[in-house]
């Protein structure tokens, strides 16, 4: 069964709303873009790298020189996909470049206009969990992750 919306569930916006990182922690988003070739190209986001600033906008932060960030510059549409709530979620959207040289990683920052939330869920089923990770140093990373979502918020209510 697949549902569709143009905006994200309460608890995703909660979930990115930056004050959940510990609870977290272990998620990866899959942000998928188009490539100067035309194939999908993958990346994995953390929730340290994502600000839900409504339901119908984010800000995230990208390496400045990566693959990512240049095709979102050059082409600015991205699909997320994310397990939650026993449903596989996939958020078609549009980015456009806010700011870039942001913290001492140089990040780039994009607002994301969420333009359609499909929600995938079985009725025999529940998806439990989808791409994880284990950080090697979560004292370490998570200092900078909330340095990131302060950095957005900035980004995010100064434009």
């Amino acid at each position: 069964m697949q549902t569709a919306a143009n905006v994200l569930p309460p608890q995703i916006v909660e979930d990115f709303g930056g004050d959940r990182l510990e609870a977290r922690m272990s998620d990866a988003i899959r942000l998928s873009t188009v490539g100067a070739d035309g194939w999908p190209h993958a990346a994995q986001l953390s929730v340290g790298e994502i600000l839900a600033t409504g339901a119908s906008e984010l800000f995230v932060a990208m390496w400045p020189k990566s693959n990512t960030t240049e095709n979102l510059k050059r082409d600015g549409r991205l699909t997320l996909s994310l397990v939650h709530g026993g449903a596989l979620f996939e958020v078609r959207a549009r980015a456009s470049l806010a700011a870039e040289h942001r913290t001492a990683l140089d990040l780039a920052v994009f607002r994301v206009t969420i333009e359609a939330v499909a929600e995938h869920r079985a009725k025999y089923a529940e998806v439990v969990n989808g791409v994880t990770f284990r950080l090697h140093d979560p004292q370490a990373v998570l200092p900078r992750w909330r340095e990131q979502i302060a950095m957005l918020r900035t980004v995010a209510h100064g434009s």
